[in-house]
């Protein structure tokens, strides 16, 4: 094959992936309107962010391009005969701003699937897993240390979730207990991502499952949680970092970094 044929092999490549990216960027700031399904938790939105705010740790330190997370096996059932399943729904979420150390550094869209238990205390057993892609433009900030600034614009896949224990009074009214309850448009934007350290808040309407199906709820605790990022391997180069692993410390901390 001609050595033009290469060159014009990985323009193409790239041309296609950019125009996936735009493609995806496009519905990043798209409007949706809601779906018979989602009307069932229109009043379960709050200022709540179910990712726990980043904080700079020993474990942040990572000098190789390549890396691998840690286990999820911490997303398992309640280890008792006598808890009994009450929620097992599954739903689509679209433009969450996703933070990183220091600043939200990318619009997630995932598919998040919840399961909880009433354990024999009349407390509650969460878990809620996600699976999907985030999408990062150019000139945000890196997740990993909240200082460097991604060269292009890109995207990868995101896999990980949290375990959470819960008090209150279950009370899904008209709320369906199982099966696809629709999507979920957070209304983040890419402008609001290139705020960096100054965007506090993120987007602005997020989804509180706790909202939809308990009348009261008190205590509510991440126990565990972790999410494995990796960028997609068209963007990945010598000088990027493929792999964000964004752990509680006691599921194996945070390390790595996403970096074009």
């Amino acid at each position: 094959m001609p050595k033009y044929d290469r060159v014009n092999w990985v323009t193409m490549s790239k041309t296609i992936h950019a125009i996936a990216l735009a493609s995806i960027m496009v519905l990043s700031i798209m409007t949706f309107d809601w779906p018979a399904g989602s009307s069932y938790a229109a009043n379960a939105f709050s200022d709540k962010d179910e990712k726990p705010k980043q904080f700079k740790t020993g474990n942040d330190g990572f000098h190789g391009k390549r890396n691998s997370c840690p286990s999820q096996s911490f997303l398992a059932d309640p280890h008792s005969n006598v808890a009994k399943q009450v929620l097992d729904i599954s739903y689509l979420v679209q433009n969450d701003e996703d933070s990183g150390v220091g600043s939200y550094w990318a619009l997630d869209h995932l598919n998040e699937h919840l399961k909880v238990w009433k354990l024999a205390d009349g407390s509650f057993y969460a878990i809620k897993k996600f699976d999907g892609i985030f999408t990062t433009p150019q000139g945000a900030l890196d997740p990993g240390t909240g200082t460097r600034v991604q060269n292009e614009s890109s995207f990868g896949d995101i896999t990980g979730g949290y375990v959470a224990v819960l008090n209150g009074t279950f009370a899904p009214g008209t709320n369906p207990v199982n099966g696809n309850i629709g999507i979920f448009n957070y209304g983040g934007t890419t402008s609001d991502i290139l705020l960096g350290a100054s965007n506090i808040n993120g987007a602005p309407h997020p989804y509180d499952w706790t909202m939809a199906y308990f009348s009261t709820q008190s205590g509510f605790t991440e126990t565990h949680w972790g999410w494995s990022y990796t960028l997609d391997p068209e963007f990945q180069s010598n000088t990027s970092v493929n792999q964000w692993c964004n752990y509680d410390n006691i599921d194996g901390g945070n390390s790595g970094d996403i970096r074009s």
